[in-house]
């Protein structure tokens, strides 16, 4: 079996492949442009979810493209709606050649659900709550079916698993509702075998297919296998403004004393303070006086390997659900990377992240 994945930020890409790498899948994250590697599970980083404009021609339609013959197809979106979701999944919908787009939005194990095609975040609907607020990328929509409506697309709401067979037979796309771990585990269990579908959805979406699926025989397994390093001098990077990851950089500069870069709570111009300390941090990485990373916010980690540059990256495990651990290889060495998106975990997150990144190996 192979599978792909799609994604529109660094931080997704991570996320969506270790839930595989954790229980024994062959994964990787691709840096370059979507191509047929000798891997079971591989996801790439288009980097589309801040371009508003999109057109078929986009890095997602390449993408889709080039993998149609994936035995799953996955077009993964953030949990939260940002970005270009609709767009998106026709996109990739229109250069898959596939017939039926299924929409798994819910990741429950990160507080969001989805009720009658809406999208909540810890029982507030998502345009509601604070990334509706987000500096750079607020989200305006809350409902699947509203946002492509806009694209003239109707899509229908399935209740569970057994409505949505019974609705793909007459629609071509189904936003499905969940809010348990066991209703994503259950639709996998009914849909995984169907060639004809487009699967997207969220992190959450995709740890339910690594826990379903059986590992094939001869999946490697490459990033429990690989040697880690533990980091001595690690580095805490928080490019996300979002006022949960402000929670967890508290609680380290209140319990801790360790290196921290964080981008200035300056909305004018987020992407500026972000380009600095991302390559604030590439420059102590190379320098050595930090030897591991942890990373919130999928922008800032790409920046920080783009500016390295980083050759080739290995998909370790899960260190939270949603939290990627992987091995960054660069011309200088190699080094540990914990990354985690900005709008979700509890307050001790990070604290949790740096202790593994410490004891990596263990």
């Amino acid at each position: 079996m192979r599978i792909r994945i799609i994604t529109d930020d660094f931080s997704s890409a991570l996320d969506g492949t270790a839930c595989f790498a954790q229980r024994g899948w062959d994964a990787d994250v691709q840096l370059g442009t979507a191509g047929e590697e000798n891997v079971v599970v591989a996801s790439i980083d288009t980097r589309t979810r801040e371009n508003v404009a999109g057109s078929a021609g986009d890095a997602v339609y390449a993408a889709a493209r080039a993998w149609s013959n994936a035995d799953l197809l996955v077009l993964q979106f953030d949990s939260t709606l940002r970005g270009r979701v609709a767009l998106d999944c026709l996109s990739a919908l229109a250069a898959s050649g596939r017939r039926k787009l299924l929409i798994v939005p819910a990741f429950p194990a990160a507080g969001r659900t989805t009720r009658a095609g809406r999208v909540y975040a810890d029982g507030v609907l998502v345009h509601e709550s604070a990334f509706g607020r987000d500096p750079t990328l607020p989200v305006r929509e809350s409902s699947v079916p509203a946002l492509f409506k806009t694209h003239d697309v109707c899509v229908a709401v399935a209740r569970d698993a057994a409505h949505t067979r019974v609705l793909l037979e007459t629609h071509d796309a189904v936003v499905v509702d969940a809010q348990t771990e066991n209703e994503l585990d259950t639709l996998v269990e009914t849909f995984a075998t169907r060639a004809d579908v487009l699967w997207a959805g969220s992190t959450g979406m995709l740890r339910a297919m690594a826990r379903v699926l059986p590992v094939p025989a001869d999946s490697g397994a490459k990033g429990l296998d690989s040697a880690v390093n533990a980091a001595q001098r690690p580095l805490l990077v928080v490019g996300s403004l979002n006022p949960r990851s402000r929670l967890q950089l508290e609680a380290v500069q209140s319990s801790r004393h360790i290196q921290v870069l964080a981008t200035r709570e300056v909305r004018s111009s987020p992407r500026s303070a972000l380009h600095d300390v991302a390559h604030q941090a590439a420059d102590l990485l190379r320098s050595g006086v930090c030897d591991g990373l942890v990373v919130t916010g999928g922008e800032t980690a790409r920046q920080i390997v783009d500016a390295l540059p980083a050759l080739s990256l290995c998909v370790c495990r899960e260190v939270l659900p949603g939290v990627a651990l992987a091995m960054v290889d660069t011309a200088a060495g190699r080094f540990p990377m914990i990354t985690k998106a900005g709008g979700f975990g509890q307050d001790d997150a990070f604290l949790v992240c740096l202790d593994a990144l410490k004891g990596v190996g263990q």
